[in-house]
């Protein structure tokens, strides 16, 4: 598989996370914090599944826009562009971001006009969706509103993207259940000074990846991708991400091919 972390600044130059979205083999996304804001449309068209980890705006931010360019769009027989959510996160959705305030409500236009034009569909954890030959899976981790990391499996190769969380325990046990499992983004959110507001927002610093990272089956022979690493303290964060030396752990770069 290609994973991608899609750009979240002008023109893709700089190196901060702003939002947050995953794409992989470019076809399926994880997040929507920037696809819908990407420059080249068609890459932007060629994704027909999102998979939505949370309702915070940095993860859904282009939502609204990817679907605005998806609708008109004539579709072949994979059908319409569909947006996977647990229901907690589909409600979220419907009532704060597609609700006629905020942005048009496309399901509303989709019924009312009996075209089938995009589709919202309610996930479950543990229960695998098969889409584009991967499988993906919803697991619960430990953020301020209900949040899922997510297990992507094809059939040479599994990673796992776990973001928006403090120390959680779930989805380690599914990672040592895991065949093939070779990569493992996690977020990084903020420097070991800021652990008590790491603590309060249920986010990790240097200190909690380093111990959440020893919770896989085999850390030094994986690898992993820090991200969501807080714009303004971006650069101490670095250095200590760097200091920790750990084997197999970088910064995922956005706009980076990584293979899994």
């Amino acid at each position: 598989m290609r994973l991608q972390l899609i750009p979240s600044t002008v023109a893709g130059n700089g190196p901060a996370q702003l939002l947050s979205s995953y794409l992989i083999d470019n076809c399926i996304c994880i997040d929507a914090g920037s696809i819908g804001f990407h420059s080249d449309l068609d890459l932007q068209l060629g994704v027909k599944h999102v998979f939505i980890t949370h309702s915070h705006s940095d993860h859904v931010a282009s939502l609204p826009a990817f679907l605005d360019a998806h609708l008109g769009v004539d579709r072949d027989s994979s059908g319409p562009v569909t947006i996977y959510a647990t229901e907690t996160t589909v409600s979220s959705l419907q009532q704060d971001l597609l609700n006629d305030r905020h942005w048009p409500d496309f399901l509303r236009i989709c019924q009312e006009s009996g075209k089938d034009l995009m589709r919202l569909e309610v996930i479950h954890p543990g229960v695998p969706i098969e889409v584009d030959g991967k499988r993906i899976t919803a697991v619960p981790v430990d953020h301020i509103v209900e949040t899922v990391a997510y297990i992507v499996e094809d059939d040479a190769s599994a990673c796992v993207i776990i973001t928006d969380t403090g120390p959680t325990d779930e989805i380690w046990q599914c990672c040592h259940e895991l065949q093939g499992l070779s990569t493992v983004v996690l977020e990084m959110a903020f420097p070991k000074r800021l652990q008590w507001l790491a603590d309060a927002s249920k986010h990790l610093t240097s200190v909690t990846f380093e111990s959440e990272r020893a919770k896989a089956p085999d850390p030094d022979q994986l690898k992993f991708l820090a991200v969501h690493l807080k714009a303004n303290q971006f650069d101490e964060i670095v250095e200590e991400l760097t200091a920790l030396s750990l084997p197999g752990v970088e910064l995922m770069k956005s706009g980076h091919d990584y293979q899994t």
